[in-house]
């Protein structure tokens, strides 16, 4: 069995090389040959650049508080490929995933890894009898492998700066690749977004005769008040208010994200009762996002990676410590390094870069081109362990300073791996 296993992952492994391919055709054909089992559930579907996985994990987590069976399909992991798929909040087993590759393996030969691990969650989620399930995009939307679903409910997160080389360069083409989940008659739930991303949606919403609920236009929340437990907020609808919300997330972001969340869920699940939402938002469970490991001293795990992330995770810092960070960062080689150290240059006591495992990590010797003398003060540790033991050194010796992990999805996985959490295939993730 174990045998097997490895070779099939292997196999996966393999398939990464395929990269990017946009287009529907192949997974569509493929979902056919297995008997369509992305129809067999109600589906809820995300896009966006930022906040995504918060939003699926407490739509998941409000459908779940109300008993019903569902599936959570996100991207990428951070420390085990099994925390892509989960049904009633068991991950998929590595034995079961040996299974769902056997079975439909025959019809998902030239699909990307990307696909192929789509095809599986819809698979899976077939074979276990789910519900509903709350599905991410990969990357974009019109063209992402997930846009086969016809979900309940359309939602769309911040939109900002990320993927560009796939996407395109402008706030316009990026919000036409998001806005492409956008389905006939389906209600469309939006973060608030800058004015061209806004007019997009609009646009397209109207071609497709879709409800669009703009935040901070349709609907809203008050925050009461926020610490490192998470935030206290109220929520309003023109339907429905709540009020005296618990989330254990923080950072203000989280408070749209809930919001977000909410109206999907209001807007979809009719048999909804007040006292099992506060039940199911205080139950989100997601790693990396302000993650705190420790208050003392204060050490903080973040996945942001892209400027629009960099800047709200910033903004939340300011609000919740006077205390400054050490920072500890690495980054994807696509990224905009010279962005992230713009926006934590001012407030970073100390800055230490190193470099993920991965292949697509950024390089001492990349950072350096990049920079080309723009900002000399960053110290270059090259193994993440190491950086992070020095940083937590420092900060431990002076109540002033707190540890601030942040860059990447892999670097804050690699360091969850450092600490003793269970990893499973960790390296296994897209190539773009």
């Amino acid at each position: 069995m174990k045998e097997d296993i490895k070779i099939l992952i292997n196999q996966l492994y393999e398939r990464r090389t395929k990269g990017v391919k946009f287009g529907l055709e192949k997974i569509t054909l493929a979902l056919e040959r297995l008997g369509s089992p992305h129809h067999s559930f109600n589906s809820i579907h995300i896009a966006g650049t930022n906040g995504k996985g918060s939003v699926a994990k407490v739509i998941y987590s409000l459908l779940r508080a109300h008993g019903e069976k569902t599936g959570v399909f996100t991207s990428p992991h951070l420390v085990r490929f099994t925390e892509r798929v989960v049904v009633d909040d068991k991950e998929i087993s590595e034995e079961e995933v040996l299974e769902v590759i056997k079975q439909i393996d025959p019809y998902c030969r030239e699909l990307t890894f990307f696909e192929y691990v789509t095809v599986m969650a819809f698979f899976y989620f077939k074979e276990k009898g789910v519900r509903y399930a709350v599905v991410e995009t990969g990357m974009g939307g019109r063209l992402d492998a997930t846009n086969v679903l016809k979900p309940l409910v359309s939602v769309i997160t911040s939109i900002g700066f990320d993927h560009q080389e796939f996407l395109g360069n402008d706030i316009v083409s990026i919000a036409k690749e998001k806005a492409g989940i956008i389905k006939f008659n389906v209600p469309v739930v939006s973060a608030k977004q800058c004015k061209e991303a806004e007019e997009v949606l609009k646009e397209v919403a109207a071609e497709k005769k879709s409800k669009l609920y703009l935040y901070a236009q349709d609907f809203f929340s008050k925050l009461k008040f926020m610490n490192f437990d998470g935030v206290f907020f109220d929520f309003y609808s023109f339907d429905k208010n709540l009020y005296d919300l618990f989330l254990p997330l923080t950072g203000f972001h989280q408070v749209e994200n809930a919001s977000l969340a909410l109206k999907a869920f209001l807007e979809f699940y009719p048999y909804w009762e007040e006292k099992f939402i506060k039940e199911g938002l205080k139950e989100v469970k997601i790693s990396g996002r302000l993650e705190i490991l420790s208050k003392e001293p204060l050490v903080i795990l973040d996945v942001a990676h892209n400027p629009l992330g960099w800047q709200t995770l910033l903004e939340s810092l300011r609000y919740l410590t006077e205390k400054k960070p050490v920072l500890v960062f690495g980054v994807m080689k696509d990224k905009d390094v010279r962005s992230f150290i713009e926006y934590f240059k001012e407030d970073a006591y100390q800055m230490i870069f190193t470099v993920p495992r991965y292949d697509r990590s950024l390089r001492y010797e990349e950072l350096l081109i990049k920079m080309d003398g723009f900002y000399s003060k960053i110290e270059y540790i090259p193994e993440p362990e190491e950086a992070f033991k020095e940083a937590l050194s420092r900060v431990s010796k002076d109540k002033n300073l707190y540890l601030l992990c942040t860059g990447s999805n892999y670097l804050v996985g690699h360091i969850k791996e450092f600490l003793g959490e269970k990893s499973l295939h960790r390296t296994l993730g897209e190539l773009m």
